[in-house]
């Protein structure tokens, strides 16, 4: 058939769950995963995985859980799906939908189909007749300079600052003057308008608003691309609106298990919620796939955050403390070391840090702070009294 190069199992080891995860995990874990990757399409037997990891079954699927949050067969299906998927999107729509689902490992189409749906959103023949009929056509009309300011638009966007978030901004405009109805541009810009609100970047009153409503036609404009996706779950979370944030950065995982943006957001999504421990293993999973910016300094500043939240505080601090230091334009996170230092009795340290910081935000006050982060009532509360307690005006 035409386009059975494109079925083909033999280089199965190269998905890019695969090539994400080696080395980043347990020896054990990294040896089931690569058999997984290119056995795709035969059952899967616990005890045959066991003998390929060279451990006990119990420990390969505790190992499962605590890296991977989920069971080998729970990773089987979602890889599964993830082939399936790219198939479909690298094929320009000749691809036949029976033959991507034996290829991928499901003998059964209607159950294909269903599973299929539930995690992308969409039927397999939808997937098809889309990537046929306009996904291409599209993505081609799309200028390379788009495409290109777009994407050092994100790396921008990624610093958190405000140098970063005017120089992505400064980027996104020429980019929708090009392209209005680029979705991932829009997207980028909506999290860019919630960052400068919430971390009081400039004092705009709508900036929640503008971003909501940009990350709204982002979703029409690209409601199956998952980087557009996992930006506006950014500016949904910005916003707090979380469960709308968890929702989307949900669907982008499914189309995209090995994205590091992805667990980057997941994870923080975890730490707002206070659910320290997940946030903990889903932050973690993210330095793994990603070790360096710029996601690095994002991702141990939220580690600190989960720290900060079950009351870790010195953890907090060391944790945040190095992110801020290797992005030096993240000063807004210096308030919840602050509030660490504070709440950890060491004073001196908290009203220099405070000092230093207010040199940089003179506007800040503890009434800012307290607006500015979608976490809990308790968090938000120990975040406050630790920044008065350093010498932040109330208000």
């Amino acid at each position: 058939m035409a386009n059975s190069e494109a079925l083909s199992r033999n280089d199965v080891g190269t998905t890019p769950s695969a090539r994400a995860l080696r080395g980043a995990l347990p020896g054990d874990l990294v040896r089931a995963i690569k058999w997984i990757d290119a056995h795709l399409s035969e059952p899967l037997r616990i005890d045959t995985l066991a003998d390929v990891a060279g451990v006990p079954a119990r420990t390969l699927e505790a190992h499962f859980r605590q890296y991977l949050d989920t069971t080998p067969l729970g990773y089987l299906r979602q890889t599964r799906l993830g082939f399936a998927r790219e198939q479909f999107l690298n094929s320009n729509g000749r691809t036949n939908v029976t033959q991507v689902a034996t290829a991928s490992g499901f003998n059964q189409l209607g159950r294909f189909s269903a599973q299929y749906r539930e995690a992308f959103g969409e039927l397999p023949s939808q997937t098809k007749r889309r990537v046929s009929s306009n996904e291409r056509a599209e993505t081609e009309e799309v200028d390379d300079n788009v495409i290109f300011l777009t994407w050092r638009a994100v790396s921008s966007a990624y610093q958190v600052a405000p140098k970063g978030c005017s120089d992505a901004l400064d980027d996104l405009s020429r980019a929708q003057e090009l392209a209005p109805s680029y979705g991932l541009a829009k997207a980028v810009k909506a999290w860019c308008i919630g960052q400068s609100a919430v971390h009081n970047f400039h004092m705009a009153a709508t900036g929640r608003a503008d971003a909501i409503r940009l990350a709204n036609e982002a979703l029409a404009l690209a409601p199956h691309d998952a980087a557009t996706l996992n930006l506006c779950s950014s500016a949904f979370a910005v916003a707090h609106r979380l469960d709308d944030a968890e929702a989307l950065i949900e669907r982008a995982i499914a189309m995209e298990p090995w994205s590091a943006m992805g667990w980057l957001r997941r994870g923080w999504i975890s730490a707002y919620r206070a659910d320290s421990l997940t946030a903990l293993r889903e932050l973690n999973y993210a330095m793994r796939l990603m070790p360096f910016e710029p996601f690095r300094h994002l991702t141990m500043i939220g580690i600190g955050v989960a720290h900060f939240s079950a009351r870790n505080y010195e953890r907090a601090s060391r944790w945040i403390s190095e992110g801020v230091k290797i992005n030096p334009g993240s000063y807004w996170a210096e308030r919840m070391v602050i509030a660490a230092a504070a709440q950890h009795g060491a004073l001196q340290e908290a009203r220099r840090r405070a000092k230093a910081l207010l040199r940089k935000e003179p506007d800040l006050t503890v009434n800012i702070a307290r607006k500015a982060w979608p976490h809990t009532p308790d968090f938000i509360n120990r975040l406050a009294e630790g920044l008065e307690r350093a010498g932040v005006p109330r208000a």
